[in-house]
């Protein structure tokens, strides 16, 4: 394992890029290049170039997409000898929920400052919910029941998006 024999030298490399599909892996979200020889070259200015350090390459990428389940693929292609060989990974699917874990978070700010008992009720079955939701989600998801986990994702914005005052992600 790792770089170096049997694997591809890193000066070897012509073309790095990690594709993000939806969860059936069938439509293209997001393609992110990492090196494609003609001025994109996200390690060179990381620290152990040219050898990539995990995490490091793209640790400042905006992701905007909302919550769900998604397909990763990383491609490597490299040049050994005369043929290009393309490197990719096993099928890896990644569960993104930061926006239902914000929501959660801001109805528990509320409830720190909260006084009135009836309202810090109401914030308690709020907060009640979505963490049962969340962990629903969760659980689904590590036994790749991926419908069930999209179909409380969704579930769950709902909740955030009626039933918080403020749309939970911007509270």
């Amino acid at each position: 394992g790792g770089w170096g024999t049997p694997n591809p030298d890193t000066a070897s490399i012509t073309n790095a890029e990690v594709n993000i599909y939806d969860y059936t892996g069938n439509t293209l979200i997001e393609s992110i290049p990492f090196y494609d020889g003609a001025g994109v070259d996200v390690y060179s200015g990381v620290a152990g170039a040219p050898t990539p350090g995990a995490f490091l390459a793209i640790s400042n990428y905006s992701w905007a997409q909302a919550d769900g389940i998604f397909k990763v693929e990383y491609l490597v292609t490299a040049t050994v000898g005369p043929d290009d060989i393309l490197y990719t990974n096993e099928t890896q699917r990644v569960l993104f929920i930061c926006n239902l874990e914000n929501c959660l978070n801001s109805l528990k700010a509320k409830m720190v400052t909260e006084c009135d008992s009836k309202t810090l009720s109401k914030l308690k079955d709020k907060i009640d919910q979505i963490e049962l939701i969340i962990y629903g989600i969760k659980s689904a998801f590590s036994c790749g029941d991926f419908t069930t986990a999209n179909k409380l994702i969704a579930k769950g914005k709902t909740i955030c998006d009626n039933l918080c005052d403020c749309g939970c992600g911007d509270c």
